[in-house]
């Protein structure tokens, strides 16, 4: 029983205060305030108050009741299920490491956090309520809290957090019975516990802070391969087919405050990446929360109207800041894709920047590109159609060149995106296809040492690449039809941001082309998805044997995939018991390590003794304080059947080092401590393997209520 209730209660409650800071610093996963991940750890720490005096497989249960009852709290007030709530205890974590920072307040991630926050908090209670161990209960909320600075990645370490826990720990460190509030300010200043956990708070806060204090921040909760969401569709042959829809529809309504005036050029995607036959969108998506970017410049804040529910992609004026619904997105944002399926007429709210027109690149410069073999096709040509003159100047004349004396033909025979008919387009026909023009002017200023990108989304009727940014009318709503998808491409700034140029003629050819020379072989085009899904049909086909094959193979995963949840569900049941094994057997041994190294020969023949008392105790053996040596070591004897000897040798060495000055006192010090092994290999070797495994995580002889008193 621990002497001090009161005391112990205190010091359990300092520790959840810490831990509440902790939770309130869990918020910055996330990218608003929860204050369940305040409230979950204070849970656990008013069961470990409740029950402290109780049996410790009692307070083990309590605390493991408490986790689970925090975090089906956290799960049920974010709206979840009790699926996310087995979800938290097993996929939780890798769902934050396979999402976009900050992540999205999806109830399984908040009950993950809270799972976190509430079990370090479990452990630093049960400690806190042992007196002997002082300072170490604040290494689980050393490590907790490093473990949410990890989380919050890129924000980082923030100094109001830090502050308020510098607190908590100078008040727990003052909660001792020994002296008065001085007499324990002069002790904590002598700690010998301090020096260690000072050494090891300083050593993981800088293994967790040096990666993330640099420029370029290291995100820890990146996984290497990352989940990886369901394969973006090609976005350029997407915004083909939409283009093509007959009759024309109306598929996105944009509306902001009455004195904004919308921009006309919406994006959808970028695509960076060409092969030689097509630009792939190898694009990570992730889930994320509603928080995408910061505000580097002029901003819109609109509401986006979906028409279609087979429209998934966020068509945005510039880079994305917010967006008030659940999505997924890449790196750097090139593509935000909604994470369900929308209903027509459902309603986004979005903020974003505004990208920058081209008059605004004068004063800032191009971004450039190290031209090597796979850019310098087009060199030469490129250098011919651009001339002399700044960067700006070379685009803007390639994007003339092209406008004027190349002819726009969207049914042109050999459109496709081949490199070899890009270069037949630039050399031979200069007749082709939107997206034969977009790519070609990438791939010219590519060639000049400009970093360029294609672009697909939305132009709307009316806007010309050197038209004011804002072009449609202050306070009139935009509607995007499907007549309006459009690829263009954009060139990269100094600073960052990217600028659309329009290298397409305004009008297709009308008169009929001759018929141009038979392309060379290149690969068949991807299908193009259809806007709207194909029918049903009436009649079953029978399953193919690779299609077997393949569902054999699911149902298997499914099942690999629930025997690994319950495995992480045992797990998180055997951890605390994991971790307070390991905390006893770790008490246990430094302790017998330190009295068997004591440097007077004397203490460690008393200190071999006095282990052997313990171990005595630990396997039942009542000792009165009243008892000497010889009587100890004969109520000890029936336990230690084969070493009695040993243990009426050590005691009589114990009563010779306490009254007398035996000499040789090296050599009998080696003699008790081969008499403490013997006596412990008896105590061991007769017992079952439940039973010893009992015997060695006793708590009888570190309880001052049944503990050895030679020990003591």
């Amino acid at each position: 029983m621990i002497p001090d209730r009161l005391l112990a209660r205190t010091r359990i409650a300092v520790v959840a205060i810490g831990f509440a800071v902790v939770g309130a610093a869990a918020s910055g996963i996330f990218d608003r305030a929860e204050w369940m991940l305040v409230a979950a750890p204070l849970i656990v720490a008013a069961a470990a108050g409740l029950f402290v005096a109780f049996h410790p497989l009692v307070r083990l249960g309590a605390a493991v009741g408490s986790i689970v009852l925090a975090v089906a709290l956290t799960v049920a007030f974010a709206g979840g299920t009790p699926p996310d709530i087995l979800s938290a205890f097993t996929s939780g974590v890798q769902g934050l490491l396979s999402t976009e920072w900050p992540s999205p307040t999806r109830p399984d991630l908040l009950g993950t956090v809270a799972a976190i926050v509430a079990t370090g908090c479990a452990i630093s209670a049960e400690i806190a309520a042992r007196q002997r161990f002082h300072l170490a209960a604040l290494l689980p909320l050393v490590a907790s809290y490093l473990v949410v600075v990890g989380l919050s990645s890129p924000l980082g370490a923030r100094w109001q957090w830090l502050t308020l826990l510098g607190v908590v720990m100078v008040v727990f460190a003052l909660l001792r019975t020994d002296g008065t509030l001085i007499d324990r300010l002069v002790l904590l200043r002598g700690e010998r516990r301090l020096v260690p956990l000072l050494i090891v708070a300083t050593g993981l806060a800088t293994v967790a802070v040096v990666p993330l204090s640099l420029e370029a921040r290291a995100d820890p909760r990146r996984s290497d391969p990352p989940e990886q969401t369901a394969p973006l569709l090609d976005p350029i042959e997407s915004t083909l087919a939409i283009r093509d829809l007959e009759p024309a529809a109306d598929l996105h309504v944009i509306a902001a405050g009455d004195d904004v005036a919308l921009p006309t050029r919406w994006r959808t995607a970028a695509l960076s990446n060409y092969d030689g036959r097509r630009w792939t969108p190898s694009l990570t998506l992730r889930p994320i929360g509603s928080t995408l970017g910061t505000a580097t410049g002029p901003t819109i804040d609109a509401s986006v109207s979906f028409l279609d529910d087979n429209l998934t992609l966020v068509p945005l004026p510039g880079p994305p800041v917010s967006v008030d619904t659940a999505v997924e997105t890449d790196v750097d944002r090139t593509v935000v894709r909604l994470a369900d399926r929308p209903n027509p007429g459902d309603i986004v709210g979005i903020d974003a920047n505004l990208s920058p027109n081209q008059a605004d690149t004068a004063d800032v410069g191009i971004a450039n590109l190290v031209v090597d073999d796979s850019t310098s096709l087009f060199t030469q040509l490129a250098e011919g159609l651009a001339g002399d003159g700044t960067d700006l100047e070379r685009l803007r004349r390639l994007e003339t060149t092209l406008s004027n004396d190349f002819v726009l033909d969207n049914s042109v025979q050999g459109g496709g995106l081949a490199q070899a008919l890009i270069e037949r387009f630039l050399r031979d026909t200069q007749r082709g296809t939107s997206e034969q023009f977009a790519t070609s002017f990438v791939l010219l200023a590519r060639s000049l040492g400009i970093e360029a990108r294609v672009a697909t989304g939305f132009i709307a009727e009316g806007d010309q690449p050197d038209a004011p940014v804002l072009s449609a009318g202050a306070g009139e709503p935009l509607t995007l039809r499907s007549s309006d998808a459009a690829i263009w491409p954009e060139v990269q700034l100094a600073d960052g941001r990217w600028v659309a140029f329009d290298p397409v003629p305004a009008q297709e050819a009308s008169d009929a082309a001759p018929t141009p020379p038979e392309p060379r072989a290149q690969s068949p085009a991807t299908p193009q998805p259809p806007i709207a899904p194909p029918p049903e049909s009436d009649s079953e086909t029978t399953p193919s044997d690779d299609e077997a094959a393949t569902e054999s193979s699911s149902a298997l995963s499914t099942a690999l995939t629930w025997v690994t949840r319950g495995a992480a569900v045992l797990t998180a049941a055997l951890l605390p018991f994991i971790l307070a094994a390991g905390l006893i057997l770790g008490i246990k041994y430094r302790r017998r390590r330190h009295r068997l190294r004591a440097p007077d020969p004397t203490d460690r023949i008393r200190g071999a003794w006095a282990s052997a008392t313990d171990a005595l105790v630990d396997a039942g053996l009542l000792i009165a304080g009243s008892n000497t040596d010889t009587e100890i070591a004969g109520h000890g004897a029936p336990m230690a059947v084969g070493s009695e000897r040993e243990l009426y040798r050590l005691a009589t060495l114990s009563s010779a080092a306490t009254y007398g000055t035996p000499q040789h006192l090296d050599l009998l010090a080696q003699d008790a401590t081969s008499c403490l092994g013997s006596v412990e290999s008896t105590l061991g070797s007769g017992r079952t393997r439940w039973q010893r495994l009992r015997w060695r995580l006793s708590l009888r002889s570190l309880r001052r209520a049944t503990r050895s008193p030679v020990a003591g």
